[in-house]
């Protein structure tokens, strides 16, 4: 019968298998209440924290998508779907500048 090796705690910790979701969801947040200069600071938070520059475009992306649903829409109101799209527009600028610096 072969041996098996045990498995480190490190390398099955939830936290290192988990994408940092406590500095994406603060991005969608933000936008979704509207404020530019707080969804520019998340994404620079984020990049501090070590999120990859994919997973926040990829962030910003399901809340463009979602901003597109009727169904949001309805549920929200147009103008919450409508004061959304400046930091939604504020997010990927300050990503795409933090791709430029890079």
């Amino acid at each position: 019968m072969a041996t098996v090796e045990p498995v480190s705690q490190e390398c099955c910790s939830s936290e290192r298998a988990t994408p940092r979701l406590e500095d994406l969801i603060p991005i969608a947040v933000v936008i979704a209440a509207g404020c530019e200069s707080c969804a520019e600071r998340m994404v620079r938070r984020a990049l501090q924290q070590g999120s990859p520059m994919s997973l926040i475009e990829r962030t910003l992306g399901i809340v463009a998508h979602l901003r597109s649903l009727d169904c949001l829409t309805q549920a929200v109101g147009p103008e919450v779907i409508t004061r959304m799209e400046k930091p939604l527009q504020a997010g990927r600028k300050t990503l795409r500048g933090a791709d430029l610096s890079t």
